[in-house]
């Protein structure tokens, strides 16, 4: 049988900024809207999200053999990845307005999704709204895992295995489902542990990490932002040396994504650190409000509303 691997690196997040962001406006101007049936908050998609599909199904041309697998490749990138993005999304954005935080919108881009959020009021409620994004990936796997058993019967076991079969993917519209949900499944679970469980800042997992450092250590803003930004960089720096291994080995497009992720996280990190190093926190978007200020503190609504936006587009989580 012939092979093929794909692995999803598609990254989402939050983006914990004031609403009234000036960005927000030139975001849209750039956007597909998508509407607000949820909560009210409105969904754009920018032109570029789709270069990912693009990247991919330049990968896939290759195997002129198996059409079906070209059409795989556009339903996984497509409107597949795009659903993931949105529900990790809309689990920020629905938290943080739960807490009593003011959400603006949802963007998808390139290197995922970002929500347009105003902070909620507690250090807690900032890592619950973390947190938020990355659950929605349980319940995404759950639904694509029983797609698996449903079409396939269990017949290959009760877990799939990580392995494009072509020949499969090509013969029926059933093997199709069964290698989509499969792919689609590992999508989710690569999606939950990146943005879980790697203390990138400014990704979710940096904005866990950031959180924690000060709850769980009692470190001060300061230690904890260069702990978190030290972190990150060490991270971003794996990220585009594996990306720069994988272009040269010629192993597709996934891993030059993770390398543009890679640099723009090195980017974030290298300046938190400059700032923390210079003892500058005041304004920035995380570590420069209130609650991070004071360890865990409440803040007013007034407060938070005095802290500045974030101005670049690229926050993620």
């Amino acid at each position: 049988r012939a092979l093929v691997r794909q692995q999803a690196t598609i990254i989402t997040g939050n983006k914990r900024t004031h609403p009234s962001m000036a960005a927000e406006t030139t975001q849209r101007r750039s956007a597909i809207s998508l509407g607000s049936c949820i909560g009210g908050i409105p969904v754009t998609v920018h032109y570029s999200f789709f270069l990912l599909l693009l990247i991919e199904f330049a990968n896939a041309v290759r195997y002129t053999a198996y059409p079906m697998f070209m059409l795989f490749v556009v339903v996984l990138y497509g409107p597949v990845l795009l659903l993931t993005v949105v529900v990790h999304e809309f689990g920020h954005a629905l938290t943080t307005k739960k807490l009593g935080g003011e959400v603006g919108g949802i963007t998808l881009w390139p290197l995922g999704g970002f929500a347009v959020c105003g902070p909620t009021e507690s250090l807690s409620g900032d890592l619950k709204v973390a947190l938020a994004g990355p659950m929605t990936h349980i319940p995404m796997a759950i639904i694509w895992w029983g797609i698996y058993l449903g079409v396939s019967g269990g017949k290959d076991g009760l877990w799939p295995t990580w392995t494009i079969y072509l020949d499969v993917l090509s013969e029926s519209f059933a093997g199709f489902i069964i290698i989509l949900s499969t792919e689609s499944f590992y999508m989710n679970i690569i999606l939950l542990c990146f943005n879980l469980f790697i203390p990138a800042y400014p990704l979710d997992g940096g904005r866990i990490y950031a959180a924690s450092l000060i709850l769980l250590f009692k470190m001060n803003p300061i230690k904890a932002a260069k702990t978190t930004a030290i972190t990150a960089m060490l991270l971003s720096s794996g990220m585009i040396l594996y990306a720069i291994i994988s272009f040269l080995k010629s192993t597709g497009g996934s891993g030059l994504l993770l390398g543009v992720v890679g640099a723009f996280v090195l980017y974030n990190s290298s300046e938190l650190f400059k700032s923390a190093k210079n003892n500058s926190l005041e304004g920035h978007p995380i570590f420069g409000r209130e609650c991070y200020q004071n360890a865990g503190g409440n803040t007013t609504q007034n407060e938070i509303g005095d802290v500045p936006a974030q101005s670049d587009s690229a926050a993620m989580a």
